[in-house]
């Protein structure tokens, strides 16, 4: 797997497999939920090559078919923006249960967030120097929505 994929380095059939799976987690949703809305800012931004997606990091995908998943490209974006830490962790977890993830991956996911997430915060801190306080974002939170 290459990491560090734009936009423009993925064949449209991979983009379209991919799109069309992540559709398919938000269709029980209604139109107009919080994190379709999201999706679709976060989508653009990935078509405008803003930011790079991997798929799941460390972990494997909830789909053998594609990389893409909302969860993870949600996370990916935030990160990308320099949003790291435990309230961005507590999104990607809450998006993960509302689109029904095998609960066996969701804990898969969190226990390498306890670990991981210190790093990257370190990484964002003082390698990148690209931190951001994510306190004033507007998160996805299971219990407002």
């Amino acid at each position: 797997m290459t990491k560090d994929r734009f936009y423009k380095d993925f064949t449209p059939e991979e983009l379209e497999i991919g799109y069309s799976y992540m559709m398919a987690e938000l269709e029980h949703l209604p139109e107009s939920h919080f994190l379709r809305i999201l999706f679709n800012i976060v989508w653009r931004d990935f078509k405008d090559n803003k930011f790079s997606y991997d798929g799941a990091t460390f972990v494997k995908e909830r789909s053998k078919a594609t990389i893409f998943e909302v969860a993870s490209i949600i996370h990916d974006w935030r990160n990308y923006l320099g949003y790291v830490g435990r309230i961005i962790d507590q999104e990607f977890i809450d998006i993960m249960i509302v689109l029904r993830y095998d609960f066996e991956l969701i804990k898969e996911r969190w226990l390498l967030l306890l670990i991981a997430t210190p790093l990257n915060i370190f990484r964002h801190k003082y390698l990148l120097k690209k931190y951001q306080n994510p306190k004033s974002l507007n998160l996805y939170k299971l219990s407002n929505h």
